[in-house]
């Protein structure tokens, strides 16, 4: 009975001398931080020896998530434009102010030794072309006039975005 009165006030008192203990034996030793810290020092990094890999401007690279074929086009077209920008310094000619397919060949003629053509807009209005003559929204260029038809050179963007020539026949 004596021994659990001790128990119990040791547990009141909180502290450990009822079983015997000093105040000595609770602190535990403890090594000085100072030989940690040696001791670490001797360890050999355990990834010194992984490669590392190249710097890479992360700016720079394309969207993964960014159509590709989208890209390709706004290129093409960039250039496009840039072009068109370029022929913008000669003075446009009436004829390039309308689509092509408002457009009708209505007569093929020789005047010397070269061939003319006359085309006439949806109004009714007749228009007469040679070669080298522009016409048509896409900066399409007239190649060839024969008896009965007009082949022109247009310069249009393809769905992969490259700049392709289309060859447009206007026919009587």
């Amino acid at each position: 009975m004596m021994r659990m009165l001790m128990v119990i006030f040791s547990m009141i008192l909180g502290t450990g001398l009822a079983f015997g203990q000093t105040e000595n034996q609770d602190k535990a030793v403890k090594p000085p931080i100072k030989s940690v810290e040696k001791a670490n020092a001797k360890v050999p990094d355990a990834m010194q020896h992984m490669v590392k890999g190249p710097n890479v401007d992360i700016a720079s690279l394309r969207d993964p998530f960014a159509s590709y074929l989208a890209l390709l086009a706004s290129r093409g077209r960039q250039t496009l434009a840039e072009q068109q920008a370029h022929l913008a310094t000669r003075t446009r000619e009436e004829l390039e102010n309308f689509n092509l397919a408002t457009l009708k060949l209505v007569a093929t003629m020789r005047m010397g030794k070269e061939r003319v053509a006359m085309v006439e807009d949806s109004v009714g209005k007749g228009y007469v072309v040679r070669r080298g003559n522009y016409m048509g929204k896409n900066n399409g260029r007239i190649k060839k006039i024969t008896d009965s038809s007009l082949q022109l050179i247009e310069q249009v963007v393809n769905p992969a975005g490259d700049i392709v020539d289309r060859q447009v026949t206007l026919t009587l």
